[in-house]
């Protein structure tokens, strides 16, 4: 017997809400620290974006770790085991730690000369990489943050969880603020930024440690963080490397694809960069009701209830495709008073209203990419996910934009139907794979 329909939507959206206010909060704080450093040149403005960019894909690889815990302490906290639950997690932060230090070591020495092989201008590539310095010394701790609030997310704390994304951001945006104008008579400019986004995630990831160490059902020890359990974090990355290579897919197409479109011209380029900026409104609900499915589906696995966990997922879905297609409508409807808001260049606004049209069509197959995605990872077969994503990707876009742009010379309206077919065959692939339930092989070797 499965709960009533309504009771399952409405715990969809105990799950998904804060999650979407999670992300709306970082869109904001960045946007915000944008404005702040808009008065110090274009060289600033472009350094600090160039070196958070590279400080958060190269963390969010190796936090792809948290997707891993995630998905086993979902089915170990719906099967009550929280020994289980306490070991995965605190194996996760362990090995995050450890990770995070590598990367530190590794991105401080190697910063300097990132930007220089990138074709920057000088005076940004040496800012940039000294910036780049300053936020990867709080690398370890953002993978704290990072892993522990998908370690709550697994246990269905989605609120705990943006709660403290939101304290770790604030702290971000007032520290920055007090350091980029010098309340005390000293402005640090970008340099400030880069410390206040380095403090800022120091202190997100104290405080999930605190969190979870007192939770009261968790209650993590520390013997649970200090001694390695090999068996236990071998468990994590057979689920988590897929996730970490799927991570290196998408940030890697994301650059090639920047690098892909630079010949459409400067208006065009303008007009794409301020359609991208209006389509990533989208995005917050589909990455929340994404963690929804994960995590109820896990649960109801542990529980030894599958049934009720493909219902939810299906629900999910079909929530998600009603809210996306909403706001398609809006995009359609409403595409050049959105890009306005942005810019005031006729040439522009053309441009960009043509491809936030274009947008609007694939707001439901995000939809499904995204649920389907994500409750593929809770049943522990991320590597269906991380194929998906390569062959959308690197077989389907990048290919197909090299012709249309590189040799036939298109427009930027064909690389957005591109990216619009792109996501097409993903969402066709993500159903056909779970409604076969093939995936339950992987949550079968999950169990175990």
């Amino acid at each position: 017997m499965f709960p009533r329909k309504r009771v399952m939507q409405g715990h969809i959206l105990q799950l998904a809400w804060p999650v979407v206010l999670e992300m709306f909060w970082i869109m904001m704080v960045n946007v915000l620290l944008t404005m702040m450093m808009g008065g110090f040149g274009a060289a600033a403005l472009a350094a600090v974006g160039l070196a958070t960019l590279v400080q958060f894909s190269t963390a969010m690889i190796f936090a792809a770790l948290g997707t891993g815990s995630s998905a086993i302490i979902a089915r170990a906290w719906g099967a009550g085991n929280m020994e289980d639950v306490r070991a995965v997690a605190g194996q996760a932060l362990l090995s995050g730690a450890l990770l995070g230090i590598m990367v530190t070591a590794g991105g401080v020495v190697a910063a300097p000369q990132v930007f220089l092989m990138t074709g920057a201008e000088p005076a940004v590539a040496e800012l940039a990489g000294r910036l780049l310095q300053i936020q990867f010394l709080s690398t370890p701790l953002f993978m704290l943050l990072a892993i522990g609030n998908a370690i709550l997310r697994g246990m269905g704390q989605t609120r705990t969880a943006f709660l403290i994304s939101a304290a770790s951001n604030t702290v971000i945006l007032l520290t920055s603020y007090w350091l980029i104008f010098g309340m005390s008579g000293t402005a640090l400019g970008a340099y400030g930024a880069a410390w206040g986004t380095c403090l800022g995630q120091a202190a997100g990831g104290i405080l999930a440690v605190l969190v979870l160490q007192r939770h009261k059902k968790l209650a993590l020890r520390w013997g649970d963080v200090s001694q390695v359990d090999t068996a236990v974090v071998a468990r994590i990355l057979q689920i988590s490397i897929p996730a970490a290579l799927e991570q290196c897919s998408m940030q890697g197409g994301r650059i090639a694809f920047t690098l892909l479109l630079a010949e459409v011209g400067a208006v065009q380029f303008a007009a794409h960069q301020i359609a991208m900026q209006i389509e990533s409104i989208s995005f917050l609900p589909g990455f929340g009701f994404s963690v929804a499915a994960m995590t109820l589906i896990g649960q109801q696995l542990g529980k030894g209830l599958p049934e009720r966990g493909i219902r939810y997922v299906w629900l999910t879905a079909g929530m998600t495709f009603g809210g996306m297609a909403v706001m398609g409508l809006i995009f359609f409807l409403l595409a050049e008073p959105l890009t306005r808001l942005f810019i005031s260049d006729p040439a522009v606004i053309a441009w960009g209203t043509l491809c936030v049209r274009i947008a609007a069509l694939e707001q439901v197959t995000i939809a499904l990419t995204y649920v389907l995605s994500g409750a593929l990872r809770g049943a522990g077969d991320t590597k269906w996910p991380m194929l998906v994503t390569t062959v959308g990707v690197w077989l389907v876009r990048m290919p197909l934009i090299y012709v249309f742009i590189r040799v036939w010379h298109y427009d930027i309206t064909a690389a957005w139907f591109i990216t619009a077919g792109d996501f097409l065959v993903r969402s066709v692939l993500l159903w056909w794979r779970f409604a076969s339930n093939k995936w339950q092989l992987a949550a079968e070797k999950l169990a175990h």
